[in-house]
Order: structure tokens, then C-alpha cells, then sequence
């Protein structure tokens, strides 16, 4: 019962009583009575609605006979509840996604870890390879030139000598250009090929008229060593080669080394120079 209920209540007792005490006495007593089982149903209302706030407050259902306020509230709570579950699980999913990414990240991270770890492994292990081959080399490249200092140092054969790792052997007699190459070819050796301007130098330095394994007998005209190979570098004298009375054979002249050279008939008896190389 509200508070306006009591007040209309209270209002229509008061006017009762007024009504009663005008006209019929008997009234009275019967307003009395009235008044007292009003009075008993408003304090009954106040205790029950007191019990009800007694209840609520501690946590229990407060009685209803009717049942409507207990069947007002069961939907409200099961929606409560539901909203609650979906939050809950909403919650895990998220605390599930996150806990996966972090696995997935981890494990990615740790992939290329090792994989970089394994390059630098790798590439440590090349540098170390490359290092030891150049300390080889330096060390190998260190003896040949060790070998080579021991063998130049060597004596050798009679009558040759040493120049640049090959031995050249220089006549003290004189023979023909085709004479002259047999003797190289039992010597193991044949008649000097110039390579070089410092091999052109050495052998200028010996002054003398020596025969080089140079002449264009096959074809005139053509030069060829006698290993067959063409004439590319040369150091003729003035006009030479003249081919005068069928000069086919190369000498080494007395002269400048840029040009000594001569063309020289090969029946012509000249020093001769044997070249032999290792």
C-alpha cells in the first residue's frame, strides 16, 4: 500500500467518524471498529513491507504471496547471467588469441635466430677456411721462391748459364745455322727463341755474332721460330731482312738492342747460343 493510499484512507475514516457522530451514535462504535481493523491492516502493510527491505537486504527473496514481483525479477537475473557468460567467454577468447600470437611470434622469432646464428656460423667458418688457404698460398708461394733461389744458386753443366730459370750454353766455336741446331738438339736443348726485351738484352750483352733459332726457309718472306711458332716481336737492323743471296738464317749482331738483327746466309759458320727450359 502506498503512502497516498494511506492519506485517501485516513481521509475517508476522518469523514466517516464526522458523519457518524452527526447523526446516528451507533455509528461511532462502528467507525470505531472500522478505524481499528484499518489501523491493524496499515501496521500489518508496514511490517510486511518492512520484512520485504529486511529480506532484500540480507540476500533473501522477500515473500510474495501473489508471486508477481518473484516473476517480474527471474527473467532480469537469467539475462544477467547470460551477459555475464558472454563476457566470460569473450575474455578467454581474447586471453587465447593473445597467448597464441605470443607462441607464434616466439617461435618465429626464435626460427630466425637460428637461422641467423647459423649463417654467422657459416660464414665464420668460410673466413676461417679463406684465411687458412691464404696462409697456405703465402707459405707455398714463400718455399718456390726458396726452390728457386737454392736452384739458381746450383752449378750447372759446363759451359752454360743461368738466366731468368733458363740455362743457355754459348759456343766458343763456330759452325753453320743448321750444324749449329744439331749441336743444341744433342744437348737437349735447340737454338735460342726470344721471348722477352730482357732475354733481347742478355743476349746483346755477350757481343757476339751468335745464330737464334729463327729463319723462313719453308716460305720466304715468313718468319717462323723454330718451335714453329710465328715472329710477332722483332729487332731487325736497319732494312733487314734483304734476303741477299738467300739469307734465310737469323743472327744476333754487334749493336744497339733495339736493332741487331740480321738476315745472314745459313751456310755462313757464326757462334751459336743453345737455349734449354724446365
Amino acid at each position: 500500500m502506498t503512502f497516498w493510499e494511506i492519506m485517501e484512507m485516513s481521509e475517508n475514516i476522518y469523514t466517516n467518524i464526522d458523519s457518524i457522530f452527526e447523526g446516528d451514535p451507533c455509528g461511532r462504535r462502528a467507525a470505531n471498529r472500522d478505524e481499528d481493523i484499518n489501523e491493524d491492516s496499515i501496521i500489518f502493510q508496514d511490517s510486511r513491507d518492512a520484512a520485504e527491505d529486511d529480506d532484500t537486504c540480507m540476500g533473501r527473496p522477500a515473500a510474495n504471496p501473489s508471486g508477481s514481483k518473484s516473476l517480474g525479477r527471474r527473467p532480469s537475473r537469467a539475462g544477467d547471467v547470460c551477459w555475464g557468460l558472454l563476457c566470460v567467454l569473450l575474455l578467454a577468447g581474447i586471453i587465447s588469441l593473445g597467448f597464441y600470437r605470443n607462441t607464434v611470434m616466439n617461435s618465429y622469432k626464435d626460427n630466425l635466430t637460428k637461422e641467423k646464428n647459423q649463417l654467422e656460423t657459416s660464414n665464420n667458418n668460410l673466413t676461417t677456411e679463406r684465411d687458412q688457404l691464404q696462409t697456405s698460398y703465402k707459405n707455398m708461394t714463400k718455399k718456390r721462391n726458396q726452390l728457386q733461389v737454392s736452384y739458381n744458386k746450383l752449378p750447372g753443366p759446363k759451359g752454360w748459364t743461368l738466366f731468368q730459370s733458363t740455362w743457355y750454353y754459348i759456343s766458343s766455336e763456330v759452325k753453320s745455322w743448321d750444324e749449329s741446331r744439331q749441336d743444341c738438339n744433342e744437348r737437349g736443348a735447340d737454338l735460342v727463341i726470344i721471348n722477352s726485351k730482357e732475354e733481347q738484352t742478355f743476349l746483346t750483352n755477350l757481343n757476339k755474332r751468335i745464330w737464334i733459332g729463327l729463319t723462313d726457309k719453308d716460305k720466304e718472306g715468313t718468319w717462323k721460330w723454330v718451335d714453329g711458332t710465328p715472329l710477332t716481336t722483332s729487332y731487325w737492323m736497319g732494312k733487314n731482312p734483304d734476303n741477299k743471296m738467300e739469307e734465310d738464317c737469323a743472327e744476333i749482331s754487334i749493336g744497339p738492342v733495339e736493332g741487331n738483327w740480321d738476315d745472314f746466309s745459313c751456310a755462313t759458320h757464326l757462334n751459336r747460343i743453345c737455349e734449354q727450359k724446365h
